[in-house]
């Protein structure tokens, strides 16, 4: 792993002052996530602490390019026994691959657990979140270009053909 250290001094000093609760980088075979606060619930992250010092975990996120389409639902609890698909950072909400293209999944759609739902951007980087889950998308809860925050509900997930 070939890591620009100046690169990287500069991009945590942009970092200082900046509010955020996860910030997620990638560069070739690199990917680096700097959270601030709790650990990070991603199941992949194994975040390394230092007390009043961001976390730094290594997670798996493939990168991709944004689009548009709108919200069908405002609440992930509308739907019961759904899986609630979660942003792992915050950024702006995509959910084509680009501009004009159709969405990567819309309502009644069946996706599975590797299935690209949409993307964040971050910093000019796209991070592509996927499904986690098998089942049908029953909600879409962020509009296309919608700063989203880490943690927030993106979709959700009924587990059969809903």
């Amino acid at each position: 792993m070939d890591i620009d250290l100046e690169e990287l001094a500069t991009m945590v000093g942009l970092l200082k002052d900046a509010e955020f609760t996860e910030f997620r980088y990638e560069k070739a075979d690199m990917r680096l996530v700097i959270s601030r606060g709790a650990a990070p619930t991603n199941a992949e992250a194994s975040p390394v602490r230092a007390l009043g010092k961001p976390a730094v975990a290594l997670p798996s996120a493939p990168a991709v390019q944004p689009a548009k389409v709108q919200p069908t639902a405002a609440a992930p609890a509308s739907h019961e026994g759904a899986e609630v698909v979660r942003t792992p950072l915050l950024g702006t909400f995509y959910a084509s691959p680009k501009p004009g293209e159709a969405p990567f999944v819309r309502v009644g759609d069946r996706v599975e657990a590797r299935t690209v739902l949409c993307i964040v951007e971050v910093m000019k980087l796209m991070n592509s979140v996927e499904a986690g889950c098998s089942g049908v998308v029953v909600a879409i809860h962020a509009e296309d270009g919608q700063l989203v925050e880490s943690g927030q509900a993106l979709f959700s997930i009924v587990a059969g053909d809903a």
